[in-house]
């Protein structure tokens, strides 16, 4: 069978693969019970958001675990989406670079020396065998070989033109209150009319503002408040108010043998560690207090080894909080990357009546962990999730927002992404 035949079955594959994700928004995590700890870091920094520059210059890491004790075979197909994370029409070859289409995963290594078997999984990329051709944002989708729709883990990243650039401010002096609960933007994003001729902001942009990579709370800027040549400014904008919110949470499991930070006790429960996390509380009356974190990520890490990737240990959290029982019937969610910050029944946590107690466990992975506890705000599912039951919110918070700056002129078919850029307090 020719190439020419093979990317042709691809293609038919591809798109029953897309017809199944359509309409659903795309995110980075696992979509198997026994596939976790999926990561996209950018030049192998965990503190970098998932974006490399169209031109080159910059990679992507994506890697995740399988727990198994036999190895399965893995492949890889790639779909382009649009700004709202959903797969868009363009076909691999509207832009990708590729030698054949689905890719096996060829970088796995076997879990060594840990109470629980797994198989770690690398993919870097652009590689040899892909690389992007256009803007915008992709999702690498991973699945068993031969069984494309046996989807396991969305890995998901953005390819940046970096002709947009984005300046501004983040302020406790709100349109809403004064150096109180909330902060506000304001930004503007500058790019070259004479490298984008016909770029019209007011109906060609479509921008997107997120309170440290949150989906939940995140704002789209139809409109710029005014313009300028070259430049769209947003100032006194309604949508660039957040809720200032509260320092994540956090502790520490990287070595077994003694409990670290955030953590009472650690015990073995054959096959696996348990870490006990020390009770959390409501902190919404509390006074401010500032604490160093990784605004809600999570790093790998573990002591004593040496391939922190296939040596270090799986364990259950185990966490619990001190919370009123009206919250019970509301629903109070364990957020942050620790949970591909998804919010439904998996991420609820549990009411015990007798012990007036709210309890979660999590399998992990050996490392430094952010978390918080967020509420619906009001009675319906749809309802927007606040701080302001459990953690509380203050204006001096450091929080990082992110800025995606997409361009979709009128006939284009996907939305390019010109520029990303974060502002903190």
């Amino acid at each position: 069978m020719n190439g020419i035949a093979l990317k042709r079955i691809f293609f038919v594959l591809l798109v029953a693969l897309a017809g199944s994700l359509e309409a659903q928004t795309l995110y980075t995590g696992s979509r198997h019970a026994q596939v976790k700890t999926v990561q996209v870091l950018a030049n192998g920094d965990f503190s970098r958001l998932p974006v490399i520059d169209l031109a080159g210059g910059s990679s992507l890491n994506i890697s995740f675990d399988f727990l198994a004790d036999e190895q399965p075979w893995i492949d890889y197909t790639i779909v382009h989406c649009d700004a709202r994370w959903q797969p868009d029409d363009l076909s691999p070859m509207d832009c990708l670079e590729y030698s054949y289409l689905p890719m096996h995963v060829e970088s796995v290594a076997p879990s060594f020396n840990t109470f629980l078997q797994y198989y770690h999984y690398e993919v870097e990329f652009p590689n040899e065998g892909v690389r992007p051709t256009v803007s915008g944002n992709y999702a690498m989708l991973f699945h068993l070989q031969d069984e494309p729709d046996s989807l396991l883990a969305v890995a998901c990243f953005m390819v940046s033109e970096q002709m947009a650039f984005v300046t501004g401010e983040v302020s406790g002096n709100t349109d809403v209150d004064f150096q109180s609960m909330h902060q506000q933007l304001t930004m503007s994003i500058a790019w070259s009319e004479a490298r984008l001729l016909h770029l019209e902001p007011a109906t060609d942009l479509k921008v997107l503002v997120q309170q440290n990579r949150r989906r939940d709370s995140q704002r789209w800027l139809d409109h710029p408040s005014r313009m300028q040549a070259g430049r769209a400014i947003y100032e006194h904008e309604r949508q660039l108010i957040f809720e200032a919110g509260n320092t994540w949470r956090r502790f520490e499991f990287t070595d077994e043998r003694y409990p670290g930070i955030g953590i009472d006790r650690v015990r073995y429960h054959a096959p696996l560690y348990y870490a006990y996390l020390n009770r959390d509380r409501t902190r919404n009356t509390d006074n401010f207090h500032y604490d160093q974190d990784q605004h809600g990520r999570y790093k790998v890490h573990a002591l004593h080894v040496d391939d922190e990737a296939t040596e270090a240990e799986y364990f259950r959290a185990m966490f619990t909080l001190d919370a009123p029982a009206t919250l019970a019937n509301k629903g109070i969610y364990l957020v942050g990357d620790l949970t591909d910050q998804v919010i439904d029944e998996s991420t609820r946590m549990e009411y015990d009546m007798g012990q007036g107690l709210y309890y979660k466990e999590v399998l992990l992975k050996q490392g430094a962990y952010n978390y918080q506890y967020l509420v619906p705000a009001g009675t319906s599912a749809k309802s927007p999730l606040t701080t302001a039951y459990v953690e509380g919110n203050h204006y001096e918070t450091p929080n990082e927002y992110q800025i995606y700056v997409y361009y979709r002129p009128f006939g284009s078919r996907y939305d390019r992404l010109l520029g990303v850029a974060t502002l903190g307090l």
